[in-house]
């Protein structure tokens, strides 16, 4: 029924001879007051449940009973109902009984039933008669939360004191939580029909401050945490204000990781605890981390381990791969966490490579050892798509380079890769002892003195880079794309036998012409001393995987960092090389079956000249030597450590000179077929490419496609590349490059393969 109409009845009951109980039920606080408030009046008595009862305890029954048969005229009964609801339905519903059921008084009395309707169905159908039933809305449900008295509450929480006093605020009240001081137990109560929770530390008080709390388990922190938790968020007012405070906001959770170290362990586990409440926006890795991690050491650990439980093969591996490796620089590096992680990623397999990062010195010997041992599970496209994420550095030391002769593209390209890989292919091995009888390199290389003077010399600075071979180049390329510099490298052949006392002629002419040496005239000896010496640990009779690679391209990054600063006195850079070395002559381990009257010297790559000597086939005259050209050592010379050089392999006498200045101009580029079809059966396909810079040529890489493709314009702006190597129907990708400079990179074109679609028709 309605409220008025529920007032009207209980009137006229009242005004009636009719002297059996009334059992009103509500089901919200609004009407609970608007009943008890209308009928406030006169001589109407108004007795609560608390009046039952001694404070903190249970309410007498009995005493309830005894004031029916003592008290004269109307009296309402408030707080019953809900109070039994703690002591269970099955007490609850026995009440409720022995209500409606009561006679012989001369008074009438009211019950105010709260939110009741289910226990007020009696099955004897009299009984309802004597039930009202007030339509409406039910109000909230209110949790109660037991608090020892002595215990210190918020100002904020609604709070009453004693056991007795919980049902009278509940009915007039709309709060979700009450705070009660009481010495009762929540076990006394365990069939309650009301929510209890015991208030025995900071934890539930934060819950009352901000509801949020209750994602967390009470179990991340100890009492001394959850209290600092609670005396900090008093005055943020919340876990979200807390945050914007000390952090900058939940938002950037993950950048404030670069503090980590300067934490103290209470603001590393307020840290934890806002990572557990609000995850991380910008970061899906740390979204991880967070829901694996109980503790603020979790999160160390979660972030370097974590990776181990995502599938290589995934979407988004490569992404959260990132998003690691940036946490990790944010925390600075762990050795001891590097140490584990290396230890748990063997169980990967093969597949323990994608696992691998070039941020530590440990997992790039690793990169090296998976390289080594499962270099016949995977291609070369496999191993190069992999190196591009985890060690961009040896990806692009890796990469093809031009040239300009389909030689020395094919011979370095192969040496490149099984220097990495560590292995010396037989069908390689024979290009090298044909190249050791042909030495075609003397006709299409000048020597390094002819080509010396050509280069302008005033306001340059030189850097002589002991023992660096042509093989750098892809990553010389690659290191001074980083600073947009052009790079032009002339390639020569240097002196044989291969050493620095037969190849020092050009400092004298540098000197001369006025350019200034880096550092000084002898030049910078750290890539020949780790290819001679064999320094931490690259000694190849004590380390035979190529780990040493990794500190070669260190070094020669680091002397382009430096060198750039440079550009601001001088007009351009000269990197040159007296000579080049070989790993492969090393590890193939091959030595020359004839005997020289003299003892073999630099690792035995030459042996000074007697004329009682008859040279093997793969010997060159060096004057005063006789100098190898494959991958043999002459008898009596001591094995090289890491690489050696003397000899006259390709990789030990072609050198570059790299001239490195400034970017004058800002190339721009169009890509004026987007979609084109073509037919492989024809070879026919090409794209079109403007370019708002004259320039005379360009040459084109394709991703998918592995040669380089030179272009000439006839009127310097409009290049058609013809790609009669294109074989599939997909979407391409276009780096543009001006003499080996990459100048314009991710274009794309769409290709439709025109045979497939006729083969259909047929």
């Amino acid at each position: 029924m309605k409220l008025e109409e529920c007032i009207k009845r209980i009137d006229k009951y009242m005004q009636s001879c009719d002297n059996h109980p009334r059992l009103v039920n509500v089901q919200n606080y609004e009407d609970m007051n608007a009943i008890c408030s209308h009928f406030r009046v006169g001589k109407t008595v108004f007795k609560d449940v608390a009046n039952y009862a001694n404070f903190d305890e249970n309410p007498s029954e009995s005493a309830l009973f005894n004031d029916f048969a003592n008290i004269k005229g109307n009296i309402f009964i408030t707080g019953f109902t809900t109070f039994y609801k703690l002591l269970g339905e099955q007490k609850l519903k026995e009440l409720l009984k022995k209500l409606v059921s009561f006679t012989g008084i001369n008074t009438h009395i009211i019950v105010m039933c709260y939110q009741c309707n289910k226990q007020l169905n009696f099955e004897d159908a009299r009984y309802r008669n004597w039930v009202y039933l007030v339509d409406g809305y039910t109000s909230n449900k209110t949790d109660i939360v037991f608090c020892v008295p002595s215990t210190s509450i918020l100002d904020r929480c609604t709070i009453v004191n004693g056991i007795q006093n919980i049902a009278s605020f509940i009915e007039q009240n709309s709060q979700s939580c009450l705070y009660v001081k009481t010495n009762k137990n929540k076990t006394e109560y365990p069939y309650t029909l009301i929510d209890i929770s015991e208030q025995l530390n900071a934890y539930n008080l934060l819950c009352n401050i901000d509801p949020i709390t209750k994602k967390l388990s009470e179990s991340y922190g100890e009492i001394s945490q959850w209290e600092y938790a609670l005396n900090t968020i008093k005055d943020a007012s919340s876990w979200l204000g807390y945050a914007t405070k000390m952090f900058g906001g939940v938002n950037i959770l993950d950048l404030s990781l670069t503090k980590w170290k300067t934490y103290d362990n209470a603001k590393k586990w307020m840290f934890f605890i806002l990572l557990k409440l609000f995850g991380s926006p910008n970061c899906g890795y740390l979204n991880i981390v967070a829901d694996r991690s109980f503790s603020p050491d979790d999160i160390i650990k979660m972030i370097y381990q974590e990776i181990l439980e995502l599938p290589h093969s995934a979407i988004d591996f490569w992404e959260h791969y990132n998003e690691r490796k940036n946490l990790i620089q944010l925390i600075g590096k762990s050795d001891i966490q590097i140490s584990n992680y290396c230890d748990w990623v063997l169980q990967k397999g093969k597949n323990a490579i994608y696992y691998l990062t070039n941020m530590s010195t440990k997992e790039i010997n690793m990169i090296f050892q998976m390289l080594n041992d499962y270099r016949e599970e995977f291609s070369k496209n496999e191993i190069m798509e992999i190196l591009k994420h985890i060690y961009p550095d040896l990806y692009q030391y890796l990469q093809p380079y031009d040239y300009k002769n389909q030689l020395l593209n094919q011979y370095f390209d192969a040496y490149k890769y099984q220097k990495v890989m560590n292995y010396v292919n037989p069908d390689f091995l024979a290009l090298v002892e044909e190249q050791a009888k042909n030495r075609d390199y003397n006709r299409f290389l000048p020597a390094r003195s002819e080509k010396i003077e050509s280069i302008e010399m005033t306001k340059t600075i030189v850097y002589f880079i002991d023992a660096m071979g042509v093989e750098y180049l892809s990553f010389i390329m690659a290191q001074c794309r980083k600073y947009n510099l052009m790079v032009y490298t002339t390639l020569c052949h240097c002196e044989i036998p291969s050493i620095t006392c037969k190849n020092k002629d050009f400092v004298e002419v540098f000197e001369n012409h006025g350019a200034t040496f880096a550092k000084d005239r002898n030049g910078i000896k750290a890539l020949d001393e780790i290819k001679h010496h064999g320094e931490e640990d690259f000694d190849y009779t004590n380390n035979k995987l190529p780990t040493y690679i990794a500190k070669e391209l260190q070094i020669i990054s680091d002397i382009i960092e430096k060198a750039v600063s440079k550009l601001q006195l001088f007009d351009r850079i000269v990197l040159i090389s007296d000579h080049g070395a070989s790993r492969l002559s090393v590890i193939s381990k091959q030595e020359n079956k004839h005997q020289m009257s003299t003892k073999g010297i630099h690792s035995g790559r030459c042996c000074p000249k007697s004329e009682s000597d008859v040279p093997p086939d793969c010997a060159i005259d060096g004057e005063d030597f006789w100098v190898l050209a494959n991958y043999d050592r002459f008898k009596g010379g001591r094995a090289g450590n890491v690489e050696v050089h003397g000899g006259a392999t390709l990789e030990e006498v072609v050198i570059p000179i790299i001239e490195i200045t400034k970017s004058a101009i800002e190339y721009e580029f169009k890509l004026l077929t987007k979609d084109i079809t073509f037919s492989r059966r024809k070879k026919d396909a090409q794209i079109k490419i403007f370019s708002k810079t004259k320039i005379d040529n360009i040459a084109v890489r394709i991703s998918r496609i592995d040669e380089i493709i030179s272009s000439v314009s006839i009127d310097g702006h409009n290049f058609i590349v013809n790609i009669s190597e294109l074989k599939a129907s997909g979407t391409y990708s276009v780096d543009i490059y001006l003499q080996n400079n990459l100048i314009k990179g991710g274009l794309k074109f769409r290709a439709d393969n025109s045979d497939f679609k006729e083969k259909n028709l047929l």
